[in-house]
């Protein structure tokens, strides 16, 4: 064998001994990232099982308060704090915060269609045995045409036919209807009455307090270990 016969050889199985070494790289890359991926999904499983155990104890100290709550408020044996100012207990070392609301944002607005209506009654959400408490109320039209308010007491069978007070609001003026100083023993009834000039919207402030919601939402949630559980109840007042 001549030397470049020889040297030819050398060449070939060099350039073999190459290829290899590139294949068992693209191998050994291609094991390290499944095994990469499954050790990421095992983890993450893992983590989702140590979250869901933690959260047991946080649902059901949750979810206890919540049945407390909605206890008082059906069988009428208690109310339960408002959100402006909720009241907070610890069980079974589960931090649970929770509020009711019993009233509408103050002013309230919202929107009504071409002959649409929308009646509010002033009571007290948290006792309706009790007096409502307001003292004013009043209507602004803040976009659309008109708006027609009829107000009454509530013992009043139709408001409309027989109100205590009345007066229709325009965008054109006057914008504003401003009730007579309410006795605060009494519970009234308001309506708001669209014209015939499409959409119109509205915003209502009441004193002291917003309306009432109609409805009262028990806000409950529960925090240990970094997990948090929050439920909502909706209760019909």
């Amino acid at each position: 064998m001549t030397f470049q016969q020889v040297h030819k050889l050398n060449n070939r199985t060099s350039n073999q001994d190459g290829v290899t070494l590139l294949l068992a790289i693209l191998v050994l890359s291609a094991i390290t990232a499944i095994v990469f991926s499954i050790a990421a999904i095992a983890v993450n499983e893992i983590k989702t099982s140590s979250d869901l155990t933690r959260t047991e104890p946080v649902l059901t100290a949750a979810e206890a308060v919540a049945e407390d709550s909605l206890f008082k408020l059906v069988r009428g044996l208690g109310t339960v704090s408002g959100c402006a100012s909720p009241s907070s207990t610890i069980i079974a070392g589960v931090t649970v915060t929770t509020c009711a609301s019993y009233y509408l944002s103050n002013p309230y607005t919202f929107s009504l269609p071409a002959d649409g209506e929308r009646d509010f009654y002033l009571y007290n959400p948290t006792d309706q045995t009790q007096p409502p408490g307001y003292t004013q109320v009043s209507v602004q039209i803040t976009s659309g045409s008109t708006g027609t308010i009829y107000f009454c007491t509530s013992n009043v069978a139709n408001c409309i036919s027989t109100p205590d007070a009345t007066q229709t609001i325009s965008t054109a003026g006057p914008t504003t209807w401003t009730s007579s100083p309410l006795t605060a023993t009494q519970q009234y009834q308001l309506m708001v009455v669209n014209g015939l000039g499409g959409t119109s919207s509205y915003s209502v402030t009441s004193v002291p307090n917003g309306l009432p919601a109609g409805t009262t939402t028990i806000q409950d949630s529960g925090n240990k270990q970094g997990v948090t559980r929050k439920l909502e109840i909706t209760v019909p007042q």
